[in-house]
């Protein structure tokens, strides 16, 4: 079946994240651990379990069954990826791991996080924060936060995992926690070859997570570390894909990504926490591309890159989260990277940059419970960054609890973005005068949470000013003029009975590029979906998850300049099957794109064609 379409009786429906339980901890868009209930923010939270119902593989698919957020990948698991958050571009979102940031400045997507760069059994949960950040986390969370954890320290155990699939795909690993004495461990390896399921497009990598833990009285020290290393082959970005291409040639790619964080805390009494945190995160990549033939527009080239960025702050809660508390602290972040860089080849054009940029930051948070009810969220924070004037940004949010089962929030926020070192410092296209991207974002919306059903939908507005963005006369980056986006997400969650649970989405994103007939790539007005989780019994288990993508705009250079079209919508169908064979033994069968859809995740770039991955899971 080439084409296929569920009548989507669930739009009807308007609803929202029902993920997790609302007492779970949030560690995302606050100085502190809190509640779904002690935070106004617009926020999804995706444990291990729910993460694997949506895609035992993959988290790109799994997350694109969330509202408002859309993952492109581009030609397969050795194409770029990209994180559109209500339509923002992809580097207006900031990606944490274990609390450390991951976006590179230095990469030629303005510092877009490629979520290639992780595996899905490394992943313990995800908390998705929407809204301008900014005043929480400075530069870079203009459109939200998507904030990955890994595997926490618990209970002794040790697991070894393997999957064989289609397309010679094969990943293997281990991971083992525990306790001894007041330490905490959690260990994991992972090893992944994703195989070739669209021509050209292959991917590698290998990855280590670690995290410890250690109490003791009123002391809690907490650590992690994580190692990546890969290699990923592609049709280079816009050269027409495996359709068009005119060179045969390909992209290719090796990269090293390092990332550790280490924290104090201190629980002076009962009315005052004390915290210091340090990160580090590192990344090196090589890169090598054939250029898009015939080169007029984009020749060979390549480059060398090697990025550092540490941070440190000190955290103070002060009072009861019950009543009243605040956080208030101040942060240092410094951030330096090298890029060796080349068009035709080093000894014509060499395209060599390096920048350092540090940025002091104080803030101040205010939460507050007007009544038992209402709560009143606020943030300011200021930013001082080097060769830049200070950023000032503040956040207000409000949710109101109108019964046990039914609450309001609202949100508004501002934004800001410092310019990529890319964008700065490149040789041809770097520009010094460009300024940072700013926006203002608000959100309103109503959520229900009862014992076997839950939903929320809210309206949002995104405005956006001094988008960074080239110039093809000025062969420059330039400041644009303003966009807007605005839209409403939704989704619900049905416990229809004990052995069966039903989830719908929706999402509508309207962008509006003002004074300007350009479009922004990539994004769908529309996205929505479905899945069913059902037990038949303790030892079997069945997914099934739907996705209908609208249109969306794509540009393409494969003619020697640029060629725009309409990518067609689509329709996509994955399933899988778990068998507890016995305590320790558990098997997993996934069945991709299941009805064989043919679409195009790009202009020449085909997906994936139907296929299968057989796992196996044993635990001692």
């Amino acid at each position: 079946m080439k084409n296929f379409r569920f009548t989507p009786l669930f739009l009807a429906i308007v609803a929202a994240p029902g993920f997790s339980a609302t007492e779970e901890l949030i560690v995302t868009g606050s100085y502190n651990p809190v509640t779904n209930e002690q935070l106004s923010s617009s926020v999804s939270v995706i444990n291990k379990q729910e993460l694997l119902q949506l895609s035992s593989n993959n988290v790109i698919d799994a997350l694109r069954q969330i509202p408002s957020l859309w993952v492109e990948e581009q030609g397969g698991p050795g194409g770029v990826t990209s994180i559109a958050l209500r339509g923002a571009e992809a580097n207006h979102t900031l990606v944490l791991l274990d609390g450390v940031q991951l976006n590179d400045p230095t990469n030629t997507r303005g510092g877009a996080f490629d979520l290639n760069s992780i595996n899905i059994e490394s992943i313990e949960r995800i908390e998705i924060i929407r809204g301008a950040q900014s005043a929480v986390y400075g530069s870079d969370a203009l459109a939200g936060v998507i904030h990955i954890i890994t595997q926490a320290p618990s209970k002794s155990t040790t697991q070894f995992n393997g999957t064989v699939g289609s397309d010679d795909y094969g990943s293997v690993g281990m991971s083992t926690s525990g306790k001894f004495n007041n330490l905490g461990y959690a260990f994991a390896v992972q090893s992944k070859d994703a195989g070739e399921p669209v021509p050209g497009s292959t991917a590698k990598n290998t990855e280590f997570t670690s995290r410890l833990n250690w109490q003791q009285d009123n002391h809690t020290v907490n650590f992690n570390y994580r190692y990546f290393d890969g290699e990923r082959t592609s049709f280079p970005e816009q050269s027409g894909g495996p359709e068009f291409a005119v060179d045969r040639s390909l992209d290719h790619s090796e990269y090293t990504d390092q990332n550790a964080g280490l924290g104090w805390t201190m629980q002076v009494n009962d009315m005052w926490q004390s915290r210091v945190q340090t990160s580090w995160y590192q990344r090196e990549e090589t890169i090598d591309s054939p250029g898009i033939a015939p080169y007029y527009e984009l020749p060979p080239n390549g480059s060398v890159i090697d990025f550092d960025r540490t941070n440190a702050s000190w955290i103070n809660t002060l009072g009861d989260k019950n009543t009243l508390w605040f956080n208030v602290g101040v942060e240092h972040k410094r951030e330096q990277g090298t890029n060796l860089g080349y068009a035709v080849s080093r000894d014509v054009f060499p395209l060599d940059f390096s920048l350092t940029r540090e940025i002091n930051s104080a803030f101040i948070n205010a939460n507050a419970y007007v009544t038992k009810e209402w709560l009143i969220q606020t943030s300011v924070r200021h930013d001082d960054p080097s060769n830049y004037s200070a950023e000032d940004t503040a956040q207000i949010g409000t949710r109101y609890q109108l019964n046990d089962q039914v609450s309001l929030f609202a949100n508004w926020g501002e934004g800001f973005k410092l310019p990529s070192f890319f964008a700065l410092g490149h040789p041809m296209t770097g520009n010094q005068d460009l300024v940072p991207e700013t926006v203002k974002s608000g959100d309103v919306g109503i959520e229900f949470s009862g014992s076997e059903f839950s939903s929320r939908i809210s309206y949002f507005e995104h405005n956006y000013r001094n988008l960074i963005d080239f110039d093809a006369e000025a062969f420059r980056n330039v400041n644009r003029s303003r966009v807007e986006t605005s839209g409403v997400e939704s989704e619900v969650t049905w416990q229809v009975q004990s052995n069966l649970k039903l989830r719908a989405h929706a999402s509508y994103t309207d962008i509006d590029m003002m004074s300007s007939d350009n479009h922004l790539l990539g994004r769908p007005q529309t996205t929505y979906g479905a899945s069913a989780h059902y037990s038949l019994n303790d030892d079997w288990q069945f997914n099934l998850n739907y996705l209908r993508v609208d249109e969306r705009f794509a540009a393409s250079l494969y003619t020697g300049s640029t060629v725009e079209q309409v990518l067609g919508a689509y329709d996509r169908l994955d399933a899988s099957a778990n068998w507890q064979m016995n305590t320790n033994v558990r098997f997993n069968l996934s069945l991709d794109n299941l009805t064989d859809e043919n679409y195009y995740t790009d202009i020449g770039f085909p997906a994936a064609d139907q296929s299968a991955k057989l796992g196996v899971t044993i635990t001692f």
